[in-house]
């Protein structure tokens, strides 16, 4: 890590993690959202997940966002536009992706496609460039997990549905790549294909790629990111190299 930002300056969170090159120009910064359920922020999807696009050449950050109970919408989203404009601002970058998993997947997704909807944002420059979506939480009703949107919405069913974020796409929404496994026993599989099928109907661009073996949160897929064994899949965890190639030839 080579800085620590505090976004709301009181050394509390919201703050994001940079891990910069020592580099005159800058090209791509990838800002990693972990999952956790709106609930924790998953340690094994911030800090070796930026290391891992480190050895890639790109600029990494990680946000870690506000998980208390009652912490509800909108203030995760506030907390990573306030992310995405401070490196906006302070930074030159060609390109800014986020990289999001599980429900940091739906607070990165929720940027992505709210940008210009959403009244708590606004005056906030964090349209990215692309998302990368793992596993993420997506949409509301018979696919939702249902624990992630508890926490983000408590019982406000129209904010539920207002988070479905299948029906907020539209033709200004950024590029994606989402990966899914088919056996994913948290999140089914359903809130990306229809995610998927959103972005398609808008015309929007993206890459998907769906494994059918794999548990839920499995982060980078190897022994560096795995707390037991079943975390390790080396077929899955080829996501992060079809990752780094979109971002490299599609944005």
């Amino acid at each position: 890590m080579n800085k620590r930002v505090f976004l709301k300056q009181n050394n509390e969170i919201p703050f994001i993690d940079l891990y910069l090159h020592d580099r005159v120009v800058r090209d791509t910064l990838v800002l990693i959202i972990p999952g956790g359920g709106y609930f924790f922020c998953n340690p094994r999807e911030g800090e070796d997940i930026a290391y891992a696009f480190l050895s890639k050449g790109f600029d990494a950050a990680v946000l870690q966002y506000s998980t208390k109970k009652g912490d509800f919408y909108p203030r995760q989203l506030s907390e990573a536009a306030m992310a995405m404009d401070y490196i906006k601002k302070n930074y030159d970058y060609k390109r800014i992706v986020l990289c999001g998993f599980s429900a940091g997947g739906h607070l990165a997704a929720s940027l992505a496609t709210l940008y210009d909807k959403e009244d708590a944002i606004k005056g906030y420059e964090c349209r990215p460039d692309g998302c990368i979506l793992s596993y993420p939480v997506l949409i509301s009703g018979e696919f939702e997990n249902k624990i992630t949107l508890d926490n983000l919405c408590g019982s406000d069913a129209a904010l539920r549905e207002w988070v479905s974020l299948d029906k907020r796409v539209d033709v200004n929404t950024p590029p994606f790549f989402i990966w899914h496994t088919w056996e994913d026993e948290k999140v089914p599989v359903e809130n990306s294909l229809f995610f998927a099928s959103s972005l398609r109907k808008n015309n929007v661009p993206f890459e998907l790629h769906i494994y059918e073996k794999g548990l839920h949160a499995l982060s980078l897929g190897t022994e560096i990111t795995a707390g037991r064994e079943e975390e390790i899949n080396i077929h899955a965890s080829t996501w992060f190299e079809y990752a780094c190639d979109w971002v490299n030839n599609c944005l």
